[in-house]
This record gives structure tokens, C-alpha cells and sequence, in this order.
């Protein structure tokens, strides 16, 4: 039989080779990366290597003193007014963005709009955002100079709000709430200082409320003028984020049995540690046996989390010490 016009030589069923697959570590975080315009997304939570690398390379990193008196716990601190600079000339495409999430999030979750359970999951959507770019398997963005900067601003925008918008979930529960509310909150608790570098958020309170109100409802912004359906399928984005969030909520699980054999004064590198009896709501057992357990999800985990961004599922598997890394 002779080879039809046009028909590849060889076998042309032979499947497709995907990109090796991303430890764990690789595929939920971020360090150096820069956009287009070679700020990190980290700013000044990057690794000071990256830090003083920008610095070498001109990035302006101009800090000011807060002016803002209607939250009086950021009044007097030290902000990044650079990162805010080049955010706000991205505003209009950061509110189109969240939009365009919010309305596709809300599509498969009605109940979560106007609630701090939305807030907390599209805020994570956009943490997840960049990741997906940087990690897939095919055509994946350059980690350095090429991201688009309006994406690495809902990067940052969400990283200022999942921490706030995770703790009024816990303590106010499921009720609906406003924008209003949410700056209240995060005012109350100390939310506009980042603990590990002592800034403040350098956005005002009516740029923050209107992009609150944004996330909170899919409305106020034009959605269909968001250029990230062309970047990323949202689909993707969903699966990708599905599967973190329930390791994340079994990691915490985990860390809490953790917590209840260490509790008596025991080390993580003691020998008999998997010998701990544990109890999980009614069941008693072997910490070891937990172990065993929660490590064959969190490598079921892995591989679905590699095959959301079209990689193969044959990352390394992960160890006792990864997940206490996790942690």
C-alpha cells in the first residue's frame, strides 16, 4: 500500500508527546517572574536575588508614605508607589479581566455571587491566572519579560485580596456582602499590611471598593472587552483550579493531624513517629498509615493538576518532606 498525498511519513497515529510533568512546588508557585515590563509579580515579596537583579536592570521601586486616612491601620506606612503606578495605567483592562472570571465563575457557582466564598475563589483565580501561562505544556509564556503586564496586575490585585477575602469567609460565613463590607473587614483586621514586608497597600479605598464591587458581581466593568479569553481557556483555568483547591483544603486537613502528633513534643525526624496513634472524627489509626494515604491523593493531585496544563503525568513523586514543605 502506497503512502496517500499529503499523509505524514511514518506512523501517524503515534501519540503526541506532552511536556514533562511539574513537581507540585513548580506548578502552584510563583518566585521571579516578570512581566513585559519587567516587574516581578512578587514585588518586593520576591526572593532578593530577583529583587536586586530588577533593581541592576532600572525598575523603578520608589516607595512612599501613605496618604490615606479612611484606613487608618495603612495611614503613615510605607507603600510601593511604583507598583501601584504601573498598576493603575492597567485598570481598565484589570477590571474588564475580573469581570470576565467573575462572570464565568459565577456561571458554575450562582450561590457564591455578592458572598465572601466568591470573593476568596475568583481571588485565587486570579493568583491561578499566571501560573496556567507560565506552566502549560504547549506554547507556555516566557517566566521573564513577556507576561502581559494587565495580567500580572490581576495577579497582584487578587494576591492583595485572597488573604482578606479567605478570612471573612471564616468568620462571616456564607451571608451576602458588599464591597463596603469587605473594606470594613479588611481594615478591621489589619489586611492592608503585608506581614512579611511591613507595605501597605498603595491603591485608595475607592479603587479597591470599585474593584471589590467588580469581583463581587461580574458587573461594573465590560467583560467582553477582556483580552483573557484570548490568552487562556477558562476551562483550563476552572480544572487547574478545582483540583488546588481541594489539596489545599486535604493539606490542611493533614496538617492538623500533623499538628495533634507533634503536639507532644515530638519532631518531625523522630523515628517512631509513624507509629503515632492518630484520631480523625471517629477513626483511630497510624500516622503512618495517614501518611500513606494523603500521599497517593497528593500525587493523584500532581498528575491531574499536570494534565489540566497539558503536561505529562510522570513528575517525580512527592515525599514526606515536600508536604511538610507544603505546609
Amino acid at each position: 500500500m502506497t503512502q496517500g498525498a499529503g499523509e505524514p511519513a511514518g506512523n501517524s497515529r503515534r501519540p503526541v508527546r506532552r511536556p514533562v510533568g511539574l513537581r507540585l512546588s513548580e506548578l502552584l508557585t510563583v518566585e521571579d517572574e516578570t512581566d513585559e515590563e519587567g516587574r516581578l509579580l512578587l514585588e518586593d515579596s520576591a526572593p532578593e536575588r530577583a529583587i536586586r537583579k530588577a533593581v541592576r536592570a532600572g525598575i523603578a521601586m520608589e516607595t512612599a508614605t501613605c496618604p490615606y486616612r479612611d484606613t487608618p491601620s495603612r495611614h503613615g506606612g510605607r507603600m510601593n508607589i511604583s507598583a501601584y503606578e504601573a498598576l493603575r495605567r492597567d485598570t481598565a483592562e484589570v477590571l474588564a479581566g475580573l469581570a470576565w472570571l467573575g462572570a464565568r465563575y459565577y456561571e458554575r457557582e450562582p450561590a457564591a455571587r455578592s458572598t465572601a466564598r466568591g470573593l476568596t475563589d475568583l481571588s485565587k483565580l486570579g493568583i491561578t491566572l499566571p501560573l496556567i501561562l507560565f506552566r502549560r505544556g504547549s506554547d507556555p509564556v516566557a517566566r521573564h519579560g513577556r507576561l502581559p503586564s494587565h495580567v500580572a496586575a490581576i495577579f497582584k490585585a487578587s494576591r492583595g485580596m485572597f488573604s482578606a477575602a479567605f478570612d471573612m469567609q471564616a468568620k462571616v460565613g456564607p451571608e451576602q456582602t458588599t464591597a463596603h463590607d469587605v473594606v470594613r473587614f479588611a481594615e478591621a483586621e489589619s489586611h492592608f499590611k503585608r506581614p512579611a514586608t511591613g507595605t501597605v497597600c498603595a491603591a485608595p479605598t475607592r479603587l479597591i471598593e470599585r474593584t471589590v464591587a467588580v469581583m463581587l458581581t461580574a458587573t461594573g466593568a465590560d467583560a467582553e472587552a477582556s483580552r483573557l479569553g484570548d490568552l487562556v481557556a477558562f476551562d483550563t483555568l476552572w480544572n487547574f483550579f478545582r483540583v488546588e483547591k481541594a489539596f489545599n483544603q486535604n493539606l490542611n486537613q493533614y496538617g492538623r493531624v500533623l499538628e495533634q502528633v507533634l503536639a507532644g513534643g515530638r519532631s518531625v525526624e523522630d523515628r517512631d513517629l509513624f507509629d503515632v496513634p492518630v484520631r480523625i472524627g471517629h477513626d483511630a489509626g497510624r500516622f503512618g498509615d495517614v501518611t500513606d494515604a494523603f500521599l497517593r491523593y497528593a500525587n493523584q493531585a500532581q498528575a491531574l493538576l499536570n494534565r489540566a496544563v497539558g503536561r505529562a503525568e510522570n513528575a517525580p513523586p512527592l515525599t514526606f518532606h515536600d508536604i511538610l514543605r507544603a505546609l
